[in-house]
């Protein structure tokens, strides 16, 4: 007898997924997700429902990458959901979240294309995907508006455009229809639906909206209290259920006790089985009834394996960050005040006491490079720590760590820019300090080399800046900024180090910007220290670097760990 019998791929599995938070006010635990197994297939949308508090975005952050579980394994595509893994696993997916937040300077058109860059497109083809999902959601009128002069429902489209840029195998929807006027809401499930079908894309979708739940999704899992209760066929849940009406469903499912389980099937399915399994689809419609034969189950390929580091790929997302940073300084005036205005400010304060006191040409040159420094530092690290606060000031950090970026990409990229405004700021500087107060340079390498190393120490200073907000949130936005300070205090930015107290010389001694000084310094007969104090810096510089990347890297992992990075979106 011939075997009728259809196959599914599982593109996407999760078994045992924890995830729990401490709650400040009661000071007790809050479980988020509570063991919770998912099985997802190639193609199909999804719907995760539950009651506000149940978990449900909270899943989808979790299986996103955004979020770490504290407990349990999570496969996509064959390929475990696991940090060394997760640029790879990125460029699979994408999603789109209710009441969306991008960079609010950039235009829709400027957004979707620093999206796209992330994902590796550039060129032709970065404008041609762009102008494909900008026409696909009618956001044509409004590719050159900024974002902060959008509709809610406009970035709302933008969002689910966005969504689409590096067509994804699994998209996650949030609450995707949310703010949308109904006839657009109707067109958006449409457009979803021609997607799943033309791109077998598979969907996972959260919603309220039970009339969209039941036009768009084969499958629905409920969630109550981090567990998934019934997971079923919509038909199927219907006539558990005995009744066609899926929020009375819903209704009666928000009020069950997850302790006490259901009638119905839950997602632990296909776990036994190698990844990119192929399930028994007839069993599978049927909403997997107790005792379904899962023998059926076998391997269908390999699971993937993560390949190898892109180098143009890197290039091409740190060129993103530099192309936003760009944007960013010349639309936002305060921002190139920085140049001209507080250094400025700062450096005739300090040559018209220098005349007053009537520092002779080689104190006067020790001072005015102090001067030159403290202005190149602050504004070049300010560039390095806008990296993550533009995602601190848009709300959208988590949509740029949705995508395929490393912990270097956006620091390199934002820092570029830094020092194209801290040369600017140093032009400027050198020319009135020389007008104003007869001040000169040493020779062209000399002072080449000295800026040189003053760029390299804003750009530690600026990932210190971003490790401690992504430590500690939003709240410690102002003190990062003290340490650029402190650092300057204790290289003697206007007074030789000698005048420090014993162990703070010791402690300035480590800092490179002490060495970068000082061998700036000597053209004005000033001694070092060290023998060969550039060599020193930028030993120093150096150190501090691969350390700083390393620490970064840390801060990101414990923000998912800590839910820092959705806080922070929100």
């Amino acid at each position: 007898m011939q075997n009728t019998k259809k196959f599914f791929e599982i593109v996407l599995a999760a078994r045992g997924l924890c995830k729990t938070y401490h709650d400040t006010q009661s000071k007790g635990v809050i479980k988020a997700l509570d063991h919770l197994d998912l099985t997802v297939r190639e193609g199909e949308i999804l719907g995760i429902l539950g009651p506000n508090g149940a978990g449900k975005t909270t899943c989808l952050n979790t299986l996103a990458t955004l979020l770490t579980p504290d407990e349990g394994e999570i496969e996509i595509l064959g390929l475990k959901s696991i940090p060394k893994n997760f640029n790879v696993v990125r460029s699979w997916i994408n999603m789109s979240s209710g009441y969306p937040n991008y960079a609010f300077s950039l235009t829709v058109e400027e957004n979707l294309k620093f999206y796209g860059r992330l994902y590796g497109l550039r060129g032709a083809s970065l404008q041609r995907k762009v102008d494909e999902v900008t026409e696909l959601f009618y956001l044509q009128p409004y590719a050159r508006r900024r974002f902060d002069e959008l509709s809610s429902g406009t970035k709302q489209r933008l969002s689910l455009a966005k969504s689409l840029i590096n067509d994804p195998k699994i998209l996650f929807l949030d609450e995707p229809t949310i703010g949308l006027d109904p006839d657009v809401s109707l067109k958006t499930r449409e457009i979803i639906l021609d997607i799943l079908r033309k791109r077998r894309m598979t969907v996972l979708l959260t919603s309220h909206n039970m009339d969209e739940v039941e036009a768009m999704c084969e499958r629905v899992a409920f969630i109550q209290k981090g567990r998934i209760i019934k997971l079923a066929a919509v038909d199927e849940l219907k006539r558990l259920h005995h009744t066609d009406d899926l929020e009375k469903i819903f209704i009666e499912l928000a009020h069950q006790n997850p302790e006490i389980g259901s009638a119905g099937p839950v997602a632990d399915l296909g776990f036994t089985c190698s990844s990119w399994r192929m399930i028994d689809l007839s069993a599978a419609r049927t909403g997997f009834p107790s005792g379904s034969d899962l023998g059926t189950c076998r391997a269908l390929v390999k699971p993937n394996s993560a390949p190898p580091a892109d180098t143009q790929a890197w290039f091409n997302r740190a060129y993103a960050f530099t192309i936003r940073s760009a944007i960013f300084a010349c639309r936002n005036l305060f921002v190139m005040t920085d140049v001209f205005f507080w250094p400025m400010i700062s450096l005739l304060s300090i040559g018209l006491m220098a005349k007053f006191v009537q520092l002779g040409p080689q104190t006067l040159g020790f001072v005015m490079t102090g001067t030159l420094a403290a202005g190149v530092l602050q504004i070049a690290q300010l560039d390095v720590g806008y990296t993550v606060l533009y995602e601190l000031w848009s709300k959208s950090l988590k949509h740029t760590l949705l995508t395929p970026v490393g912990v270097s990409e956006g620091v390199a990229g934002t820092w570029t820019i830094g020092m194209v405004r801290g040369f600017i700021a140093f032009v400027l500087l050198t020319c009135a300090a020389a007008w104003c107060f007869g001040f000169h340079l040493p020779g062209l390498l000399t002072t080449a080399l000295f800026l040189f190393g003053l760029f390299s120490c804003a750009f530690i200073l600026g990932i210190l800046v971003n490790i401690l907000i992504l430590s500690f949130g939003q709240k410690v936005e102002i003190t990062a900024w003290m340490f650029a300070q402190l650092f300057m205090i204790l290289c003697g930015i206007y007074y030789p180090v000698d005048m420090l107290p014993k162990a703070f010389q010791y402690m300035a001694l480590m800092v490179p910007i002490t060495h970068f000084l000082e061998y700036f310094r000597q053209s004005y007969g000033f001694k070092a220290h060290s023998l060969h104090p550039l060599l020193t810096g930028f030993a120093l510089t150096l150190l501090y670097i691969v350390l700083s990347l390393r620490l970064l890297g840390h801060a990101y992992t414990r923000a998912r760990k800590k839910g820092i990075i959705i806080r922070l979106s929100e």
